[in-house]
């Protein structure tokens, strides 16, 4: 049987689903609060768009999280995924691309000027992935932990 998966808007219900493939991807358990208190939060942020890729109607395969602003140096709104992933399972077959291809109707509707991700160093599958995407690797990212 082949495989079919659709993109949607994610709900609160999702969540779950959600959280186990966020442990799947950072292989950690989350802290069930904190993690409800900022799903909750990004599906009431106007600029955040959050997405599921569901297998066969019902299985949450995957998800995507992004987040708009707007930038002085760039004049206008820049996006930024904040969480892409699918899980291993299901690695391959397209998931991902599908995940941001559904995005860049809402992006250009809202008038975005670029769409942006950053990727831990250590993820270089990850990274070939989006250079395959059209990503360009035009920055560097610097972090103060806290």
């Amino acid at each position: 049987m082949e495989e079919e998966y659709t993109i949607r808007q994610a709900v609160e219900s999702d969540a779950v689903s959600v959280k186990c493939l966020l442990e799947e991807l950072e292989n950690r358990v989350f802290d069930q609060a904190i993690f409800m208190r900022i799903y909750m939060e990004y599906l009431r942020v106007p600029l955040t768009l959050m997405q599921v890729a569901v297998q066969n109607e019902n299985e949450i395969i995957g998800f995507i999280t992004c987040k708009g602003q707007s930038l002085l140096h760039h004049e206008g709104l820049v996006f930024e995924i904040q969480e892409l992933i699918v899980t291993k399972a299901h690695q391959g077959r397209g998931v991902g691309r599908m995940l941001i291809a559904a995005l860049k109707p809402e992006l250009a509707r809202l008038g975005a000027k670029s769409l942006e991700v950053t990727s831990n160093k250590r993820r270089k599958e990850a990274h070939a992935f989006y250079q395959f995407l059209g990503f360009l690797n035009s920055h560097e990212k610097f972090t103060i932990y806290f």
